[in-house]
């Protein structure tokens, strides 16, 4: 939607940041199309034309023609093509060319150089090898959790645990397929050849891994539970989950338990208990978060922070694909994590795709009138709900 007036003078007075970059006029096309695909790559964002770099409204001389130079950069200087909408605004006597650059929907965009730029804080920066993988996966063109963890081979895979999930699922026993084991754990996505050598894939060792936290120690839960209303220095209880993905939302569940209170009414000669909130909704927040988080961030674990009025459940990574914080509210097929998600919704622990979040808000508006407030805080994902008090 085009900015009024006042929107774009809060713009200018918010400084240049993730989302807003200011310009005097079109200087150099190459340095131009980075800003754009660095916009179009993350968030999307504002160019303003006609301010300078300290926020003073100065205003362009030929809009028209800056118009074009826009047009013909987005179209011929970036691939695939960008489509900004341009609108002039008026201040004080001086034109403003205000360049709204939207999200990508598709694959990342690249100069015609092949070089490809991210937002980062106030500035463009040229993506590195993982935050291009990234972008792919958000794109849906390249799966993190069916590729190999070098390192790892047959002897780091569970056969008990995986015997059980087939045997369950398959109502057959493992001894009776037709093909040798190697070939049908190919198959399966659980395993991928490198080099001559079988290695597990993401999600082979993730959910089927006798140690998966000794490869990928960034696939554990940290859980804290403060005392106090927000993160303080006095913390009641304090866990490092790790362990096989089922593992990981089951020990979860459990801190949650232990963490939240209960609070009971009598009546008559019957007493009631009731939770401070539905256990349903934390275990929706938990799996959702297991299921959905960008493994492919190395250092960055899930994290669970249980306050006394309130609870955050903090996942690595942006919304994968072509979700928003407006769209997750509702039924939403998108995944980040496909190979995953298939295993654990066979196991139990999910229902159908894309139903957990509106069943969590479901879950909450029942309990006590509140929803749960989804924000994204950098690279991390951020699920509040709000409990009894």
């Amino acid at each position: 939607m085009p900015l009024s007036k006042l929107e774009l003078l809060e713009k200018i007075a918010g400084g240049e940041n993730l989302t807003v970059e200011f310009k005097e006029d079109v200087s150099q096309r190459s340095d131009t199309a980075g800003e754009m695909i660095a916009f179009a790559n993350t968030h999307g964002g504002w160019m303003l034309m006609g301010i300078t770099d300290d926020g003073q409204v100065v205003g362009v001389s030929q809009p028209d023609d800056i118009a074009t130079q826009i047009t013909n950069i987005a179209r011929h200087n970036c691939r695939p093509p960008l489509n900004p909408l341009l609108d002039y605004v008026d201040v004080d006597g001086k034109t403003v060319v205000v360049v709204e650059i939207p999200r990508r929907l598709g694959p990342p965009h690249e100069n015609n150089s092949g070089q490809c730029y991210v937002r980062v804080d106030s500035t463009k920066q040229l993506a590195t090898t993982q935050e291009r993988a990234r972008l792919l996966q958000q794109a849906g063109l390249f799966a993190f959790d069916e590729t190999p963890v070098p390192g790892t081979g047959l002897d780091d895979l569970d056969l008990a645990t995986f015997r059980a999930y087939y045997e369950s699922f398959a109502g057959e026993s493992l001894d009776e397929i037709s093909v040798p084991l190697p070939r049908f754990l190919t198959s399966s996505r659980l395993v991928r050849p490198v080099n001559g050598q079988l290695a597990l894939t993401v999600a082979g060792l993730l959910v089927f891994g006798k140690r998966p936290q000794q490869v990928m120690r960034h696939s554990r839960i940290s859980a804290v539970r403060f005392i106090g209303p927000d993160a303080g220095e006095e913390i009641a209880d304090r866990q490092e989950i790790e362990g096989r993905l089922p593992q990981l939302i089951d020990a979860a569940e459990a801190f949650l338990a232990r963490n939240t209170s209960l609070s009971g009414s009598i009546k008559g000669f019957q007493r009631t208990d009731r939770s401070q909130y539905p256990r349903e909704a934390l275990r929706e927040a938990v799996v959702n978060a297991v299921a959905h988080r960008d493994y492919s961030i190395a250092g960055a674990q899930i994290r669970l922070l249980v306050f006394d009025e309130s609870l955050e459940v903090r996942s690595p990574g942006t919304l994968p694909n072509t979700m928003t914080l407006e769209t997750i509210r509702f039924y939403n097929h998108a995944s980040r994590n496909d190979l995953v998600t298939q295993f654990l919704s066979r196991m139990g622990y999910m229902k159908d795709f894309g139903t957990g979040i509106p069943r969590m808000i479901r879950l909450m508006k029942q309990h006590n009138d509140t929803e749960p407030e989804f924000e994204l805080q950098g690279h991390e994902f951020v699920v509040r709900l709000r409990g009894e008090t």
